[in-house]
């Protein structure tokens, strides 16, 4: 299907009703076109995909489905991720959200409940996809029954729907300004932002990274986006990836 692009700022957006999923129309783009500052936007998708090879569902109509298609911060690839999720924090925020706070590695929790995941795939031509997707509009007891109790959706917390191309818009401005932060080589603004917002440390926290679980107390993000666990044997362990549930 042919998409003619629309300027949004500094970005072009191709918009489409259903696809099988914005990240892997993203990596198409890339190898065709490679073209950094291109948004993929979907009202569906028939293939979404999570973190650790998890399907990704969404709410037809009622999910913000999009990604990002960007350089390569050299150095600084692991926090692409949150990076995203911080700029929707910020976006939602702007539109009367009260403050999300976000869980390590990339996950946003609203009334301490999960709002959206991301995923980072690449490179592509020396392109990074960063796809997101965000529980906007809808009702948390139509979730599936593994995420009841665990997620919800931004419009039950605010009590009104949510404007999916206000948050769009607002999330690309903002994850455009972390993201050249990190392009040129300065994370600390984003890191800062993160830990600001940050659930995890001072609580003990179990890490399912690899095969191993790991058990103690969360230290918080480093420097470059991985996580600081003291663990039980008074060992300081610093996790790239994980799945981290609160003990």
């Amino acid at each position: 299907m042919s998409v003619t692009p629309e300027l949004h700022g500094n970005w072009r957006v191709y918009r489409y009703q259903t696809i099988d999923s914005t990240n892997l129309e993203a990596l198409r783009l890339a190898r065709r076109e490679a073209l950094a500052w291109t948004a993929v936007r979907a009202d569906t998708q028939t293939g979404g995909r999570g973190r650790l090879g998890r399907s990704w569902s969404d709410t037809p109509g009622g999910s913000l489905l999009l990604t990002a298609l960007v350089d390569r911060p050299r150095g600084l690839e692991a926090l692409l991720a949150p990076a995203m999720a911080m700029a929707c924090a910020e976006a939602l925020e702007t539109m009367g959200a009260p403050q999300i706070a976000v869980k390590w590695p990339n996950d946003l929790l609203l009334a301490g409940r999960k709002i959206k995941g991301v995923l980072t795939e690449g490179p592509a031509e020396g392109l990074f996809a960063v796809g997101i997707g965000v529980n906007a509009n809808g009702r948390a007891a139509d979730l599936p029954e593994e995420l009841q109790g665990r997620a919800t959706f931004v419009s039950e917390q605010l009590g009104r729907e949510v404007d999916l191309d206000l948050l769009a818009d607002g999330l690309l401005e903002c994850f455009e300004r972390h993201h050249h932060a990190l392009l040129t080589g300065r994370p600390g603004p984003v890191v800062e932002a993160l830990r600001a917002r940050d659930c995890l440390t001072g609580r003990e926290v179990s890490v399912r990274s690899g095969g191993d679980t790991i058990e103690g107390i969360a230290e918080g993000w480093t420097d470059d986006g991985r996580l600081a666990i003291i663990d039980r044997a008074g060992n300081r362990v610093v996790l790239d990836a994980g799945e981290v549930t609160l003990s």
